[in-house]
């Protein structure tokens, strides 16, 4: 009997033990995985009746999606507006999976909301409204962009792309358009000609582009860094260069002589910028590129952004002179080469980006207000100065003149990046740059997917948007 006694005490203690556990277990799942259940369009149970969604505003407080009296939800009635922000305001379908109204569905429905505020409501009859959220973006900034971007002449669509604004002093994203973009309210009754799949992903957070000559600013910078030297190096170009391994050649053959650092940079010299990455080897040129991003798992809070891509390893020496070039494994988002060209423009250091403004609850009380944070230094003051001055020595008389803004100080970098090796698909046209302005520190990435060689479609957006901005936000 005693041992029966014993082995049973022995049991319940074990269970109470496993209890005690599941209900630990169980508490901090929800405490640590609470949000992620509520981002789930699984999850219908969380979007019941009685609990309304908060609004999502623009950063002048324009509303840009709220819930109407009968529940549903309703977004800004700008149709053009509407469009230009779906993939960065969402949808309550779920489909674009970066989306605010995705990716904070918790916290517009406020599930942290505590069981005594939940039964007051209840008793009360009244529906539970979750927390607004105001976002970086501006709208009307956002909705010129899209409608500005670059028209196909032979199917009279707009181009595909990703054209993304930033204040390189605070992080602050003031512009995400993806192209083509699609209209919430056409999830209701969807059909192929209304939402393209294309449409929900949201290319400056997950587009991976070959970047092509934009990431000679990264090959710059690895060879000042290591070789200070190097600005006064000449460098001869033929208009093309064959090495063991392989052939490259500038944009239509051309032969830009002998040619120094800054004038490579500004005509965008593939034969001198081979030679660099030759000259640098794959370990430094891949340090430099690691250190401003590449390789690297970003985790914003923000937002979910797709990691920029550098080889670790190349076999060859005909791997190397393409990646200093930008082509082969190289691949880089269009938020990411904004920060790139924002760090340039603040000394070399580079910002947190971020899209949430301001949290503030159902009772008016700010909850969360965000502040500028560094993410990183990635260059040196003296180094990221003698970028911005090739940079601003592009747009004045390089490849990105049509991205000058009079009364303005400029810098940029166009690029072509081949998507094909055959070249049966038309170029990808890329530019990055800045203005160089204490009252307007904006950075910019513009990418226009099969926008052929040369510079013009992505340069002249990207003037459009910079003064634009200037504008609009002040």
């Amino acid at each position: 009997m005693k041992e029966l006694r014993r082995n049973m005490r022995v049991v319940g203690t074990l269970v109470v033990v496993l209890f005690v556990g599941l209900a630990a277990w169980f508490a901090m799942t929800v405490f640590t995985q609470g949000s992620i259940w509520a981002s789930d369009v699984r999850n219908s149970r969380l979007r019941s009746t009685n609990s309304l969604r908060g609004d999502i505003l623009d950063r002048d407080g324009n509303l840009l999606a709220t819930t109407a009296e009968d529940g549903t939800r309703q977004y800004t009635h700008n149709a053009i507006a509407r469009r230009a922000l779906s993939q960065t305001v969402g949808d309550i379908a779920g489909m674009s999976g970066t989306g605010v109204e995705t990716f904070y569905s918790a916290t517009l429905l406020d599930i942290s909301t505590s069981l005594v505020d939940r039964l007051s409501e209840l008793f009360n009859s009244k529906d539970h409204v979750g927390s607004s959220i105001q976002i970086s973006v501006d709208g009307p900034l956002q909705a010129y962009i899209a409608s500005e971007f670059p028209v196909d002449e032979k199917t009279g669509a707009f181009y595909r792309g990703a054209v993304c604004v930033t204040n390189y002093r605070t992080g602050e994203i003031l512009a995400m358009v993806s192209m083509p973009n699609y209209d919430p309210y056409d999830l209701a009754n969807r059909t192929v000609t209304q939402v393209e799949d294309t449409a929900y992903l949201n290319r400056c957070l997950q587009g991976l582009y070959t970047p092509g000559s934009v990431f000679k600013i990264i090959t710059l910078a690895s060879a000042i860094t290591n070789d200070e030297s190097v600005v006064d190096q000449t460098f001869s170009c033929s208009g093309e260069w064959t090495y063991e391994g392989g052939h490259i050649v500038c944009a239509g053959g051309t032969s830009h002589g002998t040619v120094n650092l800054k004038t490579a940079f500004k005509r965008s010299c593939n034969v001198t910028f081979g030679k660099l990455a030759y000259q640098l080897g794959l370990e430094r040129l891949r340090q430099t590129a690691e250190q401003f991003g590449f390789n690297e798992n970003f985790k914003f809070g923000d937002f979910m952004v797709y990691n920029s891509a550098f080889p670790t390893e190349i076999s060859s020496m005909n791997g190397l002179v393409w990646a200093g070039i930008g082509q082969g494994e190289v691949l880089v988002t269009p938020l990411h080469m904004a920060m790139i060209a924002g760090a340039i423009a603040n000394g070399g250091t580079m910002m947190k980006p971020w899209l949430i403004e301001k949290i503030t609850n159902s009772l008016g009380a700010a909850t969360t207000t965000a502040a500028p944070t560094a993410y990183r230094r990635v260059l040196s003051e003296s180094v990221a100065g003698k970028i911005a001055e090739y940079m601003y020595e592009t747009v004045q008389s390089g490849t990105a003149t049509r991205a000058a803004i009079k009364g303005y100080t400029v810098g940029g970098k166009t690029g072509s990046a081949e998507v094909s090796d055959d070249k049966t698909v038309e170029t990808n046209a890329w530019f990055t740059g800045f203005i160089y302005d204490d009252a307007h520190p904006y950075a910019i990435s513009v990418v226009i997917e099969g926008g052929g060689a040369g510079a013009r479609m992505p340069s002249e957006l990207a003037a459009k948007a910079l003064k634009k901005a200037i504008e609009y936000v002040g």
